[in-house]
């Protein structure tokens, strides 16, 4: 297995049954203070190839931001200087609480990409990751953001024509289920059978019941659209067997991680000792060798 090195960016992703992962990274030159570049690569071997080997993990501490590539000295949002996490759109609040969108009253950070990127197709969906649990996507197909979650089954149940209408019906069927994934869970094993399709069912007829507005504070009808409940998605991860230990591992330059890679598992590398999100390495310079 050759070594990588580089700044992390994420960590992508093929197929569904079994997913594929690969590495992300980007390398910065710089000429003079203005003339910042990044060459990003895409590792050509994937990381479940390194499956049952003892791979090490190393840092510097380095921390270079995102979006602008400058050097940071603590992330924020996982993987943004402080300048771009307080003036990008993408970081703003309401981009993890999409209902309370405020593009309308004129004082989105940046107008033009949320009209680009939220007022488009979202779709609302129901996925068994460490349970039942419901999310909102842009992403075509839904299941990219499945394997994100960990997911092991996923069925979409309906459409909307904003992230915000989204995250309205979404905040409203939160009062009944959960809409975030608990780690702990999903690193230690498949969730609990359940039949999505009657779950999805049971609640769109709730949602049916009930009257939305869009914005919240106006008398405009959220229109959505219900799906033909007809097929869920399962995706398999490529995994050997999971940690002894439900435990988060931390990366710095003091503590290097050495252990067997037992698997993969949304953003997760399972080690025998513990699990690390790679979106909390998100912009930290990293080298990983066998």
């Amino acid at each position: 297995m050759p070594t990588i090195q580089g700044y992390v960016r994420k960590m992508s992703h093929k197929g569904l049954r079994p997913v594929s992962y690969f590495w992300e990274t980007a390398v910065y030159s710089q000429v003079d203070k203005k003339d910042l570049t990044a060459t990003e690569s895409t590792s050509e071997s994937p990381v479940e190839s390194w499956i049952g080997k003892k791979i090490t993990l190393s840092t510097n501490d380095e921390i270079r931001c995102l979006h602008c590539g400058k050097k940071t000295k603590k992330s924020f949002s996982q993987g943004y200087c402080f300048t771009c996490f307080t003036n990008l759109a993408e970081n703003d609040l309401c981009i993890l609480r999409p209902e309370t969108c405020h593009h309308h009253k004129g004082t989105c950070r940046e107008p033009d990409w949320g009209l680009k990127n939220c007022f488009k197709k979202h779709t609302v969906y129901f996925a068994n990751s460490s349970g039942l649990k419901v999310g909102i996507t842009k992403e075509n197909p839904v299941s990219n953001r499945w394997v994100d979650q960990g997911a092991r089954f996923g069925i979409p149940i309906l459409e909307v024509e904003s992230r915000r209408d989204a995250g309205i019906l979404e905040h409203f069927l939160s009062q009944f289920l959960p809409d975030k994934t608990s780690w702990q869970k999903m690193v230690a094993g498949d969730p609990p059978d359940m039949d999505l399709v009657r779950e999805a069912g049971k609640f769109l007829n709730h949602l049916e019941k009930n009257e939305f507005l869009s914005p919240p504070d106006s008398k405009s009808k959220l229109v959505w659209n219900r799906l033909d409940l007809k097929e869920i998605i399962e995706i398999s991860y490529p995994i050997d067997s999971y940690p002894g230990k439900i435990k988060s591992l931390k990366l710095t330059k003091e503590t290097p991680i050495t252990d067997t890679l037992v698997g993969i598992k949304g953003q997760y590398l399972l080690f025998q000792s513990g699990v690390i999100n790679i979106r909390s390495l998100s912009g930290l310079w990293i080298e990983i060798s066998a």
